[in-house]
């Protein structure tokens, strides 16, 4: 209880004031920073959780004529605005001597994108779904925010600190994710229609952009300069551990090949994450032979519950960290639960998928609901996934997406060293972006090929990485351990003569 306290309260403990780094009052301002860092990363993920489930109807309602290629787009635009500006916000947070002013600017077109999101029936109809792309564009170019915050922990936080810091930070996302659905699911109880408010109609989609653009507008009153002060604190540690003067004294050579190698599997990690996460919906109609309504609900309780094993992983991240060297976690709690998700999800047995009658749209399976389309001959040949591949599948990708976001991003951190690292977490942040566009083309495979296909693609990809990993997981070590025993050894040896 006490380490809790002092975690409320911001107290630095005996050990860290012996260090001589900052004084209680710096680095109480250093955490209440770090902190209101976190609560970036949970605003972008609330309005993404709490816009998207209800983004498709929205879209409907206010252009009827939309179709569901446009939605594709709409869905492309908050990756695509991150992807295109993340390096520039990354290239401008090394030549500036606080991120104070970017969190503003980007926390203010947070607040614009989600109020012009709730004002698109202001426009007329043929343009409102342009307005709409344009709303989400713009939220997408707020999300690079993301980079600022990965480049700050990473400066501002010690060695011994950051994996902590980074699994706080991933928490709150993952919690923002999680809040969202469940503050779209209860402004449904307005309805669609609403009510008019001095010309502006107040329902369960504006009101969600309004909730949001509000969280914004008071983030940004504690990004004042007493409340947000930009502290770091990496490179101090390390100019005191090494004795330089300077902290430019204190930069390693680039280990191009480790940093590489981390980018790839994080790239993997996201990219398997988004695929599965779009399928999911397609694999429940027609695997299950599920209606729409069950669907809904099954699946709202499957990713409800991967949330929840998302945060319990992320609250014991530090703890395992503790016990075993991070580039071992990211290989056996990232990389192999990623392999047994793909690998669990290959049909077995010599049932079959269940068929949707084109004539009535009814299924040929138990539940009536759904069903595999003719279209997709491959249904014919190919036995069904059952719902506890799928939950098994589900549970190890949590697993593998919680561990590998957090540790990779410590382990480039720590590669990168005491150096600016904006344009490092630009790129991070950009391969994100980028596999949120292309994941979802994942569907694709799954409507003209199959599960073996699918599932048989992502094992053998996996499979690679978990080699490649394997083989190459010495480079990951981010410890100096050996080192410093080789120093000290050769210290000995010289006393000694």
């Amino acid at each position: 209880m006490a380490s809790i306290g002092s975690w409320w309260r911001v107290v630095q403990n005996e050990k860290d004031r012996s260090s001589g780094l900052e004084s209680d009052f710096e680095y109480r301002e250093r955490w209440i920073t770090i902190r209101l860092v976190y609560v970036s990363g949970f605003l972008m993920f609330l309005s993404f959780g709490v816009v998207t489930t209800g983004l498709w109807p929205y879209l409907q309602d206010m252009d009827p004529t939309v179709g569901k290629p446009f939605l594709s787009v709409v869905f492309a635009a908050p990756p695509a605005g991150q992807l295109i500006f993340s390096p520039l916000i990354g290239w401008c947070s090394n030549r500036l001597s606080s991120i104070r002013v970017p969190f503003v600017i980007l926390t203010a077109l947070f607040v614009f994108g989600n109020g012009l999101y709730s004002v698109v029936e202001l426009f007329p109809t043929p343009h409102r779904r342009y307005v709409l792309l344009l709303a989400r564009f713009v939220f997408g170019i707020s999300t690079s925010i993301n980079t600022l915050s990965r480049a700050y922990i990473s400066t501002a936080t010690k060695l011994s600190e950051r994996t902590g810091a980074i699994s706080m930070s991933s928490l709150a996302q993952t919690f923002g994710l999680a809040v969202g659905p469940i503050i779209q699911a209860a402004l449904s109880t307005i309805g669609k229609e609403g009510l008019m408010w001095y010309g502006l109609r107040i329902n369960m989609y504006t009101m969600a952009g309004w909730i949001c653009a509000a969280l914004g507008v008071v983030y940004i009153l504690f990004l004042n300069p007493s409340c947000f002060v930009h502290r770091t604190i990496a490179a101090q540690e390390a100019m005191k551990t090494t004795g330089f003067s300077k902290a430019t004294d204190t930069y390693e050579p680039l280990k191009m090949f480790s940093i590489w190698t981390v980018m790839i599997g994080y790239s993997v990690l996201m990219f398997f994450y988004v695929s599965v996460q779009t399928a999911l919906s397609p694999i429940s109609l027609d695997q299950f032979g599920w209606s729409h309504e069950e669907s809904l609900y099954y699946l709202g309780i499957l990713i409800t519950g991967g949330t929840l094993c998302s945060c319990a992983v992320f609250l014991l991240l530090p703890q395992l960290c503790k016990r075993f060297q991070e580039h071992n976690v990211f290989l056996f709690f990232a990389i192999v639960p990623l392999f047994i998700s793909q690998v669990v999800m290959i049909p077995m047995g010599s049932k079959s998928i269940p068929m949707l009658d084109s004539s009535n749209n009814r299924s040929t399976g138990v539940g009536g609901g759904g069903g595999c389309p003719i279209e997709q001959e491959w249904c014919n040949s190919i036995p069904p996934i059952n719902q506890y591949q799928l939950t098994i599948s589900y549970t190890m990708l949590c697993i593998s997406f919680s561990v590998g976001i957090a540790i990779s991003q410590t382990i480039l951190s720590k590669l990168l060293g005491t150096r600016p690292q904006g344009n490092w977490m630009a790129l991070y942040t950009s391969i994100g972006g980028l596999t949120r566009i292309i994941g979802p083309a994942s569907v694709v495979v799954y409507v003209r090929f199959g599960t073996y296909w699918l599932f048989g693609l992502g094992a053998m990809i996996s499979g690679l990485l978990l080699i490649w990993m394997w083989c190459y997981k010495g480079h990951l070590r981010t410890t100096k351990k050996i080192h410093h025993a080789e120093e000290m050894q050769r210290m000995a040896n010289g006393v000694a003569e």
